[in-house]
């Protein structure tokens, strides 16, 4: 096990960080509006240092990591700014009762020192988006990387203890030993992003101090295109997302279905949509991003046993390359079939009725999203009573999430709790009541012993009395 910090010293540190919330973060507004443009400094003053960790972990484009983490980030943050002050700005009602008038006040009330777990795949928005939610609501933060991502991982370590004080964000860095430790470790608050396996685990070690969570995971993410929607434009977007990042998203199109009838139609035009991004070879292309390691290479190649390959399904072990690859003639209740890919595999599977992907999706865990490409709102009405899932988006793929109206999370398997704007700070936030009544006169039926008419007199004016 290797790491930055012990125990001991972490829990000096949970003890700073949660003074630092009591003292000064619960009710300093401008404080937490400083440390958000601390943020931003982070980013804007690292810009290529980012860009060449993301480029050095996944091969991420220059682009592409800026648009899926800089630029995403950066939104997150110009918005928040923008609205925090009227977020946690207090609810206060009122009411006149024949016993007085009553207040209350709802206060959104930092939960103290929150662990944030991170992943691989979109290494610096994971591991920055939760923690600036967290600190904007008035938290402290502790921020574990993930290790299969150590340029930005080091990055991070070396950064942000130049932009903030250990008592609002320390960062620690380790392998699952380390994360094992945090997590058995008393957290005010506890947020994973990851995979289903590891967030029940982090699920179980919360649950031993009665700690809250939010656990964003995965999912099995359809894509439903239907005939009045099946068009050039349509296959861009859908090989676009899918391929995004080498297919490691967990908000990605897992699976697309087709009608019957444009089924070999929508294979062509995809597998031209592949050439014109990325070339003949994508291997050669600057364009397209690496698999996070040897390891996960093996696990998503596992996949091709479960089909037949249509286009693509080169691998190269040396760059951890897999090329985009579209696949049909799925194996039933094959692990093609029934789990997350979290690669550059695209199954493609044509069906006769909407009705039977329903009947298939009720009986898969609940995904992140469910993708429809329709003029049809009858068959939007449908899917959205039929299918649950943490978000349903029409004739867009992904850019959902970047919507800061738009709370991200699942259920179930792909998740509990969500942030993103709003959000993010109900979630790291609890509600806290303050309740005051001005009472002029106690009313003598309230207390023993009871008259025979205060039974009556109570259900005549209970509205008015409590």
């Amino acid at each position: 096990m290797t790491t930055n910090v012990t125990v001991e010293a972490l829990e000096i540190i949970q003890k700073r960080q949660r003074l630092h919330c009591q003292k000064i973060g619960r009710r300093n507004l401008n404080l937490r509006l400083d440390a958000l443009k601390q943020f931003k400094r982070l980013l804007i003053e690292n810009e290529e240092r980012w860009l060449f960790a993301l480029n050095e972990d996944l091969g991420k484009p220059a682009l592409e990591a800026y648009a899926t983490e800089v630029a995403f980030l950066l939104n997150e943050l110009d918005h928040t700014m923008k609205h925090l002050a009227k977020w946690v700005k207090p609810t206060v009602k009122r009411r006149l009762l024949l016993s007085g008038l009553e207040k209350t006040s709802v206060m959104a009330e930092p939960f103290g020192s929150i662990l944030i777990l991170s992943p691989w795949n979109y290494p610096l928005q994971l591991a920055l988006g939760p923690a600036l939610g967290a600190i904007a609501a008035g938290n402290s933060v502790v921020l574990k990387p993930s290790e299969y991502a150590p340029a930005v991982s080091q990055l991070l370590a070396e950064l942000i203890p130049q932009y903030f004080a250990p008592d609002l964000f320390f960062v620690v860095e380790g392998d699952g030993e380390v994360a094992q430790m945090l997590t058995n470790m008393r957290w005010d608050f506890v947020f994973f992003t990851g995979s289903p396996q590891t967030g029940t685990k982090v699920y179980q070690a919360a649950a031993k101090h009665l700690t809250p969570v939010a656990l964003e995971l995965g999912g099995k993410n359809p894509c439903i295109v239907d005939d009045t929607k099946l068009n050039p434009d349509t296959v861009k977007q859908i090989v676009w997302s899918k391929f995004l990042n080498a297919g490691q998203t967990c908000i990605a199109p897992d699976t697309v279905f087709v009608p019957r009838a444009y089924f070999t139609q929508f294979l062509e035009q995809a597998k031209q949509q592949i050439i014109e991004f990325y070339g003949e070879r994508p291997i050669e292309s600057k364009d397209y991003g690496r698999l996070i390691s040897l390891k996960h290479l093996a696990h998503v190649e596992d996949f091709l046993k479960d089909g037949e390959i249509f286009y693509g399904g080169e691998v190269d072990q040396a760059t951890c390359f897999m090329a985009p690859t579209l696949m049909t003639h799925v194996v039933a209740g094959s692990a093609l079939a029934k789990d997350e890919i979290f690669g550059p595999i695209l199954p493609i599977i044509p069906y006769d009725s909407i009705e039977e992907i329903v009947s298939q999706y009720q009986q898969l865990p609940v995904p992140l999203v469910v993708y429809l490409f329709t003029k049809d709102k009858q068959h939007i009405q449908y899917i959205q009573e039929e299918l649950e899932s943490g978000a349903l988006s029409v004739n867009q793929l992904m850019v959902h999430v970047t919507s800061p109206n738009a709370p991200f999370g699942g259920k179930g398997q792909s998740g509990l709790g969500n942030y993103h704007g709003e959000a993010s700070i109900k979630t790291f936030t609890y509600q806290r009541t303050l309740y005051q009544k001005k009472t002029p006169l106690l009313l003598p039926q309230q207390f023993p012993p009871y008259s025979e008419g205060a039974l009556a007199a109570l259900k005549r004016f209970r509205r008015i009395i409590f």
